[in-house]
């Protein structure tokens, strides 16, 4: 399976919104003869928008209505299509970041399609979306783009402390392959409840604390497949990536991405040789 004909480019933002967006991107359709149709887009616990500037989008097999969407959290590996007259615009916000901007509980859009502009009338998407088409250039459409979203952040309320910080510990407990640990070990830690915790999660990310730690292990059990490709042992995955038996790490994987390790493998050994 070669490499999709998709040509992906990454903007970091400016320091004013560092602390809140992954990044801002663009992804366009090049000619590629025999390239994959297809692109996986794998869950991290972070939402974003998204401009549609080129052809009829396609994801998960099927046509897209709309020409701009809040992407909100995915619980599973959507399934982009990717053709020559492919061209978007987004902006990927933070995990827990994302509400401030679009001034809605994320647990309302998570695990659904992308949700069209003009679904959410108060963010005006659609209107921003006319204003990007008028842009001259890219750099011209990420200005446009990050002065939207300083004037959003200006007016959002302060995010609690303890989010921030908890999502750090679940972070530094995943990148050290020593599982998630217990939720409740981690209200201990913070000068709230675990009930106050899984209300922040739910209102911010969208997830609960645990299914957003399940989303960090997978994510790092396929880092570790992608660097380790032809040399990977995946019973070696399972444990660094903190679980303890192949059957658990198997079921978790499969319900995030849709295929098994093994099928993983096999796909970034195609992919990427």
């Amino acid at each position: 399976m070669p490499a999709t004909g998709l040509r992906l480019q990454q903007f970091a933002p400016s320091p004013a919104l560092r602390s809140h967006v992954q990044c801002f991107w663009r992804a366009r359709g090049v000619a590629a003869p025999d390239a994959d149709a297809v692109e996986l887009l794998h869950p991290d616990g972070g939402m974003g928008l998204l401009f549609n500037f080129g052809g009829a989008l396609s994801r998960n097999g099927e046509d897209v209505a709309g020409a701009c969407w809040v992407d909100g959290p995915k619980l599973r590996t959507a399934r982009l299509t990717v053709g020559e007259d492919l061209d978007l615009l987004g902006v990927r916000f933070l995990p827990g970041y994302g509400a401030l901007f679009i001034g809605e509980a994320l647990s309302m859009l998570a695990g659904m399609e992308l949700v069209p502009g003009d679904a959410l009338r108060h963010l005006a998407l659609e209107a921003l979306h006319e204003r990007l088409c008028q842009a001259p250039d890219p750099a011209g459409r990420i200005a446009l783009l990050e002065r939207f979203l300083l004037e959003r952040l200006r007016h959002a309320e302060a995010l609690h402390p303890a989010l921030p910080a908890s999502l750090e510990w679940l972070r530094r407990r995943c990148l050290k392959g020593g599982g998630p640990g217990s939720i409740a070990a981690l209200a201990d830690e913070l000068p709230i409840g675990q009930r106050r915790l899984e209300r922040l999660f739910q209102h911010h990310v969208g997830l609960s604390p645990k299914r957003y730690a399940r989303l960090l292990r997978i994510a790092r059990s396929r880092g570790l497949i992608k660097r380790g490709k032809a040399a990977v042992s995946l019973t070696d995955t399972a444990f660094a990536a903190g679980y303890f038996d192949q059957s658990h790490f198997i079921h978790d994987f499969k319900a995030v991405t849709g295929i098994t390790p093994g099928g993983y493998l096999d796909h970034v050994r195609r992919r990427y040789g």
